[in-house]
C-alpha cells in the first residue's frame, strides 16, 4: 500500500491537528491532559522526536513536531491509540475517542513554523478558554513567553 502522503518523507518539520470523535470535549474530563501529556512524551522518546510546540484543547490538539517523515504516520498511530487504550478506559470513556485521520502540514520555512506556533499559542484565547497565551496550563506559550516551563518539555533551539 502506497503511502498517502509520499511528500512527507522528505519533511522534518510538521504541524499537526487532531481532534476528538464528533469534536467531543474530552479534554474537560479530569485526567484527559495528563494522560495525553504522558503519551506522548513517551511517543516523543520513541521516535526520537522533538516538540517545539503544542496546544491540548477541549476538543483537539495542534502539534509542532520535528520528526523524520516516514515515522510521523507511525508517531500519530502509536499516541492515539495508547490515548484511546489506556487513557480513555482508565477515564471510562465510551466509544471511540478521536477522528479517524489527522491533518499535517509539512513546513518548509522559518516564516511557517513561526505562524504555525502563534496560531498554536493563540488557539485557547480566540476559544475564550483564557485571556492571555500564556494562562493556558496545557500549550507551550509558557515555555515561549515566561520563565516558566509548561506541563510538556519542548525544544526552542530551533529559533
Amino acid at each position: 500500500m502506497g503511502l498517502r502522503y509520499p511528500n512527507q518523507i522528505h519533511s522534518e518539520y510538521f504541524y499537526i491537528t487532531t481532534t476528538f470523535k464528533d469534536w467531543r470535549r474530552l479534554g474537560n474530563i479530569a485526567g484527559m491532559y495528563e494522560g495525553m501529556s504522558i503519551s506522548l512524551q513517551f511517543c516523543l522518546k520513541k521516535y526520537r522526536a522533538l516538540l517545539l510546540g503544542y496546544v491540548l484543547m477541549p476538543s483537539h490538539i495542534h502539534l509542532l513536531l520535528n520528526i523524520n517523515g516516514a515515522d510521523l504516520g507511525c508517531f500519530m498511530r502509536d499516541f492515539k491509540k495508547y490515548v484511546a487504550q489506556k487513557v480513555a478506559r482508565n477515564l471510562e470513556i465510551q466509544g471511540g475517542i478521536w477522528m479517524p485521520r489527522y491533518d499535517r502540514v509539512a513546513i518548509e520555512s522559518d516564516y511557517v513554523l513561526r505562524v504555525k506556533l502563534g496560531y498554536i499559542h493563540r488557539n485557547p484565547v480566540e476559544a475564550g478558554l483564557v485571556a492571555d497565551p500564556s494562562g493556558w496550563g496545557w500549550s507551550s506559550a509558557r515555555d515561549y513567553f515566561t520563565n516558566e516551563s509548561s506541563a510538556i518539555p519542548v525544544w526552542k533551539d530551533w529559533a
